[in-house]
């Protein structure tokens, strides 16, 4: 079905194609972030640090798509070079993804305002204080046995891969 979906879609014209591609980013972009927010304001699964840094990726990839659906008939740009822009934005958000995933599943540390380790010292009180009280290596909300962050980095690799097979596939 992917092929297929894939063979189809390299078939079209380059600028339906980009169009399609930049529509499809900005559709899986917006669910996710609007997933988040939803999860946070009616379900209380809070944000950490790392998840927040996660949004603003979805916020870039969203502003980037609209601000290109808008202009893509009067712009000059190479329509590889989008493509490009959009990839790596999309390669950001799965290594973030990976990165949180990695902290939460204690492959390794996380930074030290975002763990719950805490560090017994003569400055415990100012350390507590300074801590965000969301820590990044615990899983607040999971899916099918996978956490957020973890869902993040395989829909934002998904995109990311479709982007270049897309782009490499046919010449665009």
């Amino acid at each position: 079905m992917l092929k297929n979906i894939i063979l189809n879609l390299s078939q079209l014209d380059s600028e339906k194609k980009l169009d399609i591609l930049l529509k499809l980013s900005f559709f899986v972009s917006s669910i996710m972030l609007i997933s988040a927010f939803y999860l946070e304001y009616f379900q209380g699964a809070l944000p950490c640090d790392l998840c927040i840094t996660q949004r603003w990726f979805h916020v870039l990839i969203i502003t980037y798509s609209l601000i290109l659906i808008f202009i893509l008939k009067s712009t000059l740009i190479s329509k590889k070079l989008i493509l490009l822009g959009l990839s790596i934005v999309w390669i950001m958000s799965s290594i973030a993804g990976t990165y949180h995933f990695g902290i939460e599943m204690k492959f390794w540390k996380g930074p030290q305002e975002c763990s719950s380790n805490i560090d017994f010292s003569k400055d415990l009180l100012t350390y507590l204080l300074n801590k965000s009280t969301i820590k990044c290596d615990e899983v607040i909300f999971s899916v099918l046995g996978l956490s957020l962050a973890a869902w993040n980095a395989i829909f934002s690799f998904g995109m990311f891969l479709f982007i270049n097979i897309i782009l490499i596939k046919r010449k665009f």
